[in-house]
């Protein structure tokens, strides 16, 4: 299965039809996604990025603070 770059899902129809349905901007999105890119790559050159911090539900209010 392919993963989906950030731009990519930036400009895929159904993500793009998600967003709209649940009032998050593309903005805000796109912003996400960076947040979490820096975070993850800041956590993988420390070694200190788990799977497990994740939890198994989690909205998109809290994956801002990602």
């Amino acid at each position: 299965m392919h993963e989906m770059t950030p731009s990519e899902m930036l400009r895929d129809p159904m993500i793009r039809q998600m967003l709209r349905a649940d009032r998050i901007s593309l903005a805000s999105f796109e912003a996400l996604l960076d947040a979490a890119a820096r975070r993850h790559a800041r956590s993988a050159s420390d070694g200190t990025f788990a799977a497990s911090k994740m939890p198994d539900s989690w909205s998109i209010y809290a994956a801002a603070n990602i």
